[in-house]
């Protein structure tokens, strides 16, 4: 599969145009537009009791981050993932305010984060955003014991991966539109695929700890109705 990074990105932009997913121009219609869908998700169409209980926990503290692109800023680390310890750690070991409770709304490319490595393996994923070529992101580096020290550079606390945020209590909601348009450039670019078929595959194969929401940004905006405080886009 020939796919790039840009295209990914541009594809899970909310205008798609049918150069931006990389269609070829015999599939666009007559005025030029790419045959873009989005299947509206009734609320029995997702786990709507679940996005609402993680909506109303939480507590005091509590910080919705937007992530767009799966920026990585080291290997083996996504960026996200380090901003939500990095603002737990600081809550609960800093500033004396109490516990931090942080959700992360993963959209547009960055959804590939909530995908398992059977995923990345199948679709090429890795090699796509020059990624590893396995969602290590996910795994945790260290043995997840709530009880080591803060700055143990091998403790939980010092641990920049998706399941130490988790066994802290992190959430984490995966726009399903992003999937949707995800799913759709990679099957333009692999033969014999369909977009509703590869949107299948990643819905089937969401990591533990990820809430698929029918859109991102409306969750972003959701989160904040239910007290989250908002960290600018990721």
């Amino acid at each position: 599969m020939s796919l790039s990074r840009k295209q990914f990105v541009s594809a899970t932009a909310l205008g798609i145009s049918a150069a931006a997913i990389g269609l070829e121009p015999a599939v666009a219609d007559a005025q030029g537009r790419a045959p873009v869908a989005f299947h509206i998700l009734k609320p029995t169409q997702y786990d709507r009791a679940a996005v609402l209980r993680t909506l109303k926990s939480g507590g005091a503290n509590k910080q919705v981050f937007q992530s767009v692109s799966p920026l990585v800023i080291a290997p083996g680390i996504a960026s996200l993932y380090l901003h939500m310890q990095n603002s737990m750690n600081a809550f609960e070991f800093s500033m004396g305010t109490g516990k931090l409770s942080t959700l992360a709304v993963v959209l547009g490319p960055s959804i590939i984060l909530a995908l398992n490595d059977s995923m990345w393996n199948k679709y090429g994923i890795g090699t796509a955003f020059n990624l590893d070529a396995t969602n290590d992101y996910y795994k945790a580096s260290s043995n997840l014991n709530l009880g080591a020290s803060p700055d143990d550079p091998n403790g939980m606390y010092q641990d920049w991966s998706a399941q130490a945020v988790l066994k802290r209590g992190g959430k984490f909601f995966v726009c399903h539109n992003a999937m949707t348009a995800v799913a759709m450039v990679i099957a333009s670019k692999m033969p014999g695929a369909t977009p509703g078929g590869v949107l299948a595959d990643f819905e089937k194969n969401i990591l533990p700890g990820f809430l698929v929401v029918p859109a991102g940004v409306a969750s972003v905006q959701q989160a904040q109705e239910y007290g989250w405080k908002p960290f600018p886009i990721i």
